[in-house]
């Protein structure tokens, strides 16, 4: 449920304004079901239901300093996946190719400020 429309439903209940859903809907870029919803749900005052997200360890989250490291040497990301393979790694490549990417990004963008600065 989105909370800007339940909100507003929130507000017409407390102001005892009757709504045309419909309107709302448009206003909103939302299904007429969705607002009527949330002002059932403001009528009976309850609040949203949030539900935590859970936690799992990844694959990688005993290889990460050993990923670090050989990335740091240049190694490639083939030859890292190759090397923590030997010492029980049970992942795919994938996963490794994507850990490496990060890696990648934050050189490149760590570059190109260099970069900059130096320029200026």
């Amino acid at each position: 449920m989105r909370k800007d429309v339940y909100e507003r439903m929130r507000y017409f209940v407390l102001e005892k304004i009757k709504s045309n859903y419909s309107a709302i809907a448009r206003q909103y870029d939302v299904d007429p079901r969705t607002v009527k919803a949330a002002y059932l749900r403001a009528q009976s005052d309850k609040t949203a239901v949030v539900r935590k997200r859970r936690s799992r360890r990844s694959k990688l989250d005993g290889y990460q300093d050993i990923i670090e490291d050989k990335y740091a040497a240049g190694c490639s990301a083939r030859s890292i996946y190759d090397f923590i393979v030997e010492k029980g790694f049970t992942g795919k490549y994938t996963i490794v190719k994507d850990h490496c990417r990060r890696f990648r990004k934050a050189q490149t963008k760590k570059q190109r400020l260099d970069l900059s600065i130096q320029l200026d």
